[in-house]
């Protein structure tokens, strides 16, 4: 089976970062009471975690197509889709 490469290493760590950014975005609005002020930023979080939820499918379908082993494949799946779920909490 072939080993993850540097540049899936490198997708995986802009996907948390992205998250990262998402969540704290996400609270940010809800720690101000969910203002319409801000709806135009919240729309752009909408953008960003759409388009993060595509990225990560890519993300996953890439190293299975790259014949990632089984128990990584397994770690990923784990790991992002907790974060996915997170996310959804707080996006409504």
């Amino acid at each position: 089976m072939a080993q993850v490469s540097e540049q899936h290493k490198q997708q995986a760590a802009q996907l948390l970062a992205t998250a990262a950014t998402l969540e704290r975005g996400y609270q940010a609005f809800l720690g101000n009471g969910n203002l319409k002020v801000f709806q135009p930023q919240v729309n752009e979080l909408d953008n960003l975690h759409r388009q993060w939820l595509a990225d990560l499918e890519s993300f996953k379908n890439s190293l299975r197509a790259l014949g990632a082993e089984p128990k990584t494949l397994a770690y990923m799946n784990e790991a992002f889709e907790s974060l996915a779920e997170h996310i959804k909490k707080f996006a409504g």
